[in-house]
């Protein structure tokens, strides 16, 4: 079946990176296990569409670019100053789920962003939508690797796309660059990065403070991303919701004071506020001043990506 007019609507959306994966997906092969520490899924539960769908028989793979190509000083990650992505994403797979169900009458579908135990960065690949980095990352030729995946698992036997015959130009620049020095074990350690430092709960070692100390960022890190070269000059997004109501930096001021209800009636909407605030105000103990950090980056002539 071809997937040309659902592409075509998906891009009326503003949603231009859109491919096939098939529903039988191949093993990836290289060893996975264990994912990111966040991940929800393990083993092959990451690999088989029908445990969520019994009827599946391809999967629509969503690139949702994320990148303003403002330059904002602040403390949060990129990925999170804007509303939460994991509503942005799911409301745009849910048009192209109900278009998909208004042509197809009778046919299945089901959405799934992120917190499924699908490998999203797999599909992603085995959809043609782009290479890994070095760094896990997938990066994708027009919006890099600032972009959120989603997919709808569908019950429509879409022809699948086919993976690019491209790679990481492995110069090296996000291993130098890490500040939990993830590389240094030979295999990508997930457990160092500073992104997920941010997000786990408990105290930090001494190794996570002396992470955390190395950047501003008190939620997520963009640092091994800003390096890549696969992401300079790369497009910005055009979907709106990026660019609305956009928060670059937190205060202790901010937070400490609220309850656990009016923090979430304050931040609910934002994808940082799933840890709560005990979590953002140990961050904020640890990190460095962004003030001075941002003095810098503008003294090396980068913009904040």
């Amino acid at each position: 079946m071809d997937s040309t007019d659902m592409k075509r609507f998906a891009a009326a959306l503003g949603l231009d990176c859109v491919g096939v994966a098939p529903a039988d997906l191949p093993r990836p092969p290289y060893a996975e296990d264990p994912p990111c520490p966040l991940a929800a899924g393990t083993g092959d539960e990451r690999y088989e569409p029908r445990r969520l769908l019994p009827s599946c028989r391809s999967v629509v793979v969503v690139l949702v670019p994320y990148y303003t190509a403002q330059a904002e000083p602040g403390n949060l990650s990129l990925y999170c100053r804007s509303a939460d992505y994991h509503v942005v994403v799911r409301s745009y797979l849910e048009q192209i789920a109900a278009y998909l169900q208004r042509q197809y009458p009778g046919s299945e579908q089901r959405c799934v962003v992120d917190t499924s135990p699908l490998s999203d960065r797999w599909l992603a690949y085995q959809a043609g939508l782009g290479f890994f980095g070095d760094n896990r990352c997938l990066i994708n030729d027009t919006y890099g690797s600032y972009v959120f995946i989603g997919s709808v698992l569908t019950s429509l036997p879409f022809a699948p796309d086919q993976p690019l015959q491209q790679e990481c130009s492995h110069c090296g620049a996000c291993q130098s660059a890490c500040p939990g020095q993830c590389f240094s074990g030979g295999a990508y350690d997930y457990s160092r990065c500073k992104s997920y430092i941010t997000q786990k709960k408990g105290s930090f070692t001494l190794p996570e403070i002396q992470c955390m100390e190395k950047t501003p960022l008190i939620f997520g890190c963009d640092v091994c991303q800003e390096s890549c070269p696969h992401n300079a000059g790369v497009k910005a997004t055009p979907l709106p919701e990026f660019y609305r109501n956009r928060l670059s930096q937190l205060c202790p001021s901010d937070i400490e004071s609220l309850s656990n209800k009016q923090f979430q009636q304050a931040f609910g909407d934002r994808a940082f506020a799933w840890r709560g605030k005990k979590v953002l105000l140990r961050n904020l103990e640890y990190a460095a001043n962004p003030a001075a950090a941002s003095a810098e980056n503008r003294n090396d002539g980068k913009d904040d990506v």
